[in-house]
């Protein structure tokens, strides 16, 4: 997994070994094996922000060359059918710059939001949502108006994408504390270049003398009045301090507009799920999660499978 995820930083983010293990422990973590190699992994739940009806995928990567064969959609589905019967949409967050968008729109994931991502880096991630149930049409879309955790680990407001835009045009930059600062105003101003001479005289005319060399030796004339420049005493000792580590505080997004922001969720989600804006969905492939018929409790296997071949395991 370390390997793999080194390979694809910029695409899959970042995280830490000891989250590894964590999400390996939780069960969290299915492994795509073929022909005895192990040639991609899917890291995901099936609860986000502590909602039943609402799973994410954190990491789905696979090895190079290995790509474009199904086995994505093969952990995909395999990661639905093992969810709780609960949880009817999966999401996921994507940088707007990489090509894994056009994975997530071609199995059928439909983009509702956007948010600002890590400040150093100046992207902006794409909000991905599906319904995993076959034939499911009626479940409601649902979004987070506000993030503070995730890879990034920093609070971003989530705004809906308009109506008629599409996920690649440009998104506003939305950060905490991001007010534009004006230039102090007791910023020293350089001389004009008639008065430039007289300015650079009277900075000669206050520097002191630079000293004399004869004979090898290095002397100090004084001005004429200066007294005499006394023997510098030794220096002290210098006292040992002790650095206290501060945490540094993160900016934080107004409470207003955070408010305003599930305002405006709210609101868009309500024309959304009314049926009078539906957000357009490109899906190719269908890669969903089979149910069984009603008064029947067992599951119904997938008849066809993407590549038979294909191995999935979970972590251990």
């Amino acid at each position: 997994l370390d390997s793999l995820q080194k390979l694809h930083t910029k695409q899959v983010g970042w995280m830490p070994t000891k989250q590894f293990e964590g999400k390996i422990k939780l069960g969290h973590v299915l492994i795509a094996e073929m022909n005895g190699e192990r040639v991609g992994y899917c890291i995901g739940n099936d609860q986000y922000f502590k909602r039943d009806d609402v799973g994410i995928i954190y990491q789905m990567n696979v090895m190079p060359g290995k790509q474009r064969g199904f086995i994505g959609a093969s952990l995909l589905k395999a990661q639905f059918e093992r969810s709780a019967w609960g949880c009817t949409l999966y999401c996921c967050w994507c940088a707007q710059d990489i090509a894994a968008n056009r994975f997530w729109e071609a199995l059928g994931f439909v983009p509702l939001a956007f948010r600002a991502g890590s400040e150093k880096k100046s992207r902006v991630h794409i909000f991905w949502q599906k319904r995993i149930r076959a034939g499911d049409t009626t479940t409601p879309w649902w979004f987070p108006s506000k993030t503070a955790g995730g890879s990034i680990r920093e609070d971003r407001i989530v705004l809906p994408i308009p109506p008629g835009a599409h996920w690649s045009d440009a998104k506003p930059l939305i950060l905490p504390n991001a007010d534009c600062q004006l230039p102090n105003e007791e910023q020293k101003i350089l001389p004009r270049s008639s008065n430039r001479k007289s300015a650079i005289a009277n900075r000669k005319s206050q520097e002191k003398p630079a000293p004399v060399r004869r004979n090898g030796l290095m002397f100090d004339i004084p001005r004429q009045g200066e007294p005499l420049p006394e023997t510098k005493p030794g220096k002290a000792p210098k006292e040992k301090t002790v650095r206290v580590n501060t945490p540094r505080v993160k900016p934080k997004n107004d409470p207003r507009l955070v408010a305003a922001a599930r305002e405006l969720r709210d609101r868009w989600l309500e024309e959304v799920n009314a049926g009078r804006y539906l957000p357009v969905a490109n899906g190719k492939y269908d890669v969903n999660r089979l149910i069984a018929p009603a008064g029947t409790m067992s599951r119904i296997e997938p008849t066809t499978r993407p590549i038979e071949q294909i191995k999935l395991l979970p972590a251990a």
